[in-house]
């Protein structure tokens, strides 16, 4: 039986991405309300979200940098009420926060009043205290993350047919996606892609440098090198992006998957720029790129030393898991 999603986020701020989710899940074949179609009605602006919150099966809340419209009445904001109805019914709710490290916004998209803004990272608390949510860099990032999800939750077999091709494409749209990446890093900068891998060799201890310039914790991020599998035909063109590191909480799920050797997975391309030298951790000792030469050094025989240095680079693109795919 099809199910229906309702759609609550503010509109200025986020008009980009409700389009993107509206043509997602009508591809899908999901039906959606929000307010892109209310139309003319006698009843008031609040009172038609909450209505059609009610005759939605999920909630779906898209959390930006704006409190939006506030109620009169009760001097709350319409986002609020609507989650608050979807939660009094008992609906299925997903959540979905803009990332704040990779998402971008103007300034006069952003609510600049202190107090509206402690309001806003109030609701934002409550949402993080209440649900597993999700985090989105861009429109396109926030549809592929939510078309994913529901896969989870709405079980009709319509949209279980619609969604197995959607997970078919997905290696397809992260081609397009890593390829953009290498060309322009910054503009996909924090973009989250689906990958089958390939392991090599052990998990290693990241470096503080590493740590410092992508703002891993530093004694709690692990790397290992893998090569890139799936997109098909992806190991030459993709070459230099070697690695894939996790921090916190992903470690084990990461080691897991290390552990079969291969396996599909989500990781957020990341870029800094600057020079990076060095991606192990030396807990023991000095780093360095230091080989022995053929040639004595002195008349007792003793080999020589020689310091080969790398080649300087201008800055470095990582893969950072998220979740096992």
């Amino acid at each position: 039986m099809s199910r229906t999603v309702f759609i609550s986020s503010t509109y200025k701020d986020l008009t980009n991405h409700r389009r993107e989710v509206w043509n997602t899940l009508k591809s899908l074949g999901i039906s959606v309300r929000g307010m892109e179609e209310f139309g003319a009605r006698t009843t008031g602006p609040l009172a038609t979200c909450l209505a059609e919150v009610e005759q939605s099966d999920v909630y779906v809340g898209i959390i930006a940098y704006r409190l939006g419209s506030i109620d009169q009445t009760t001097q709350q904001p319409f986002t609020l009420l609507e989650y608050k109805k979807a939660a009094e019914q008992g609906k299925e709710i997903l959540i979905y926060l803009a990332d704040d490290g990779a998402a971008c916004f103007a300034n006069d998209l952003m609510d600049q009043d202190p107090e509206t803004r402690e309001r806003l990272a109030a609701f934002k608390r409550t949402l993080r205290e209440l649900h597993t949510v999700e985090t989105f860099a861009s429109p396109i990032d926030l549809a592929e993350k939510l078309s994913r999800d529901l896969r989870k939750h709405l079980l009709s077999e319509e949209v279980d047919q619609a969604q197995s091709a959607v997970d078919e494409d997905s290696f397809a749209n992260a081609e397009r996606a890593l390829t953009a990446f290498l060309l322009t890093p910054k503009r996909l900068n924090g973009r989250e892609v689906r990958l089958r891998v390939a392991f090599k060799g052990q998990p290693f201890p990241a470096s503080r440098r590493l740590c410092q310039r992508f703002n891993l914790d530093y004694g709690f991020t692990v790397g290992v090198e893998m090569h890139v599998s799936r997109p098909a035909g992806s190991n030459s063109s993709f070459s230099m992006l070697n690695e894939i590191y996790a921090t916190g909480n992903n470690i084990d799920a990461l080691l897991e998957l290390v552990r079969a050797g291969e396996g599909d997975l989500y990781a957020q391309l990341q870029f800094t720029e600057g020079e990076l030298q060095g991606v192990r951790a030396n807990y023991w000792g000095t780093e360095g790129y230091i080989l022995p030469t053929a040639s004595a050094t002195s008349n007792m025989g003793l080999l020589g030393l020689q310091y080969v240095p790398g080649e300087p680079a201008e800055g470095k693109v990582i893969l950072l898991f998220t979740k096992a795919g």
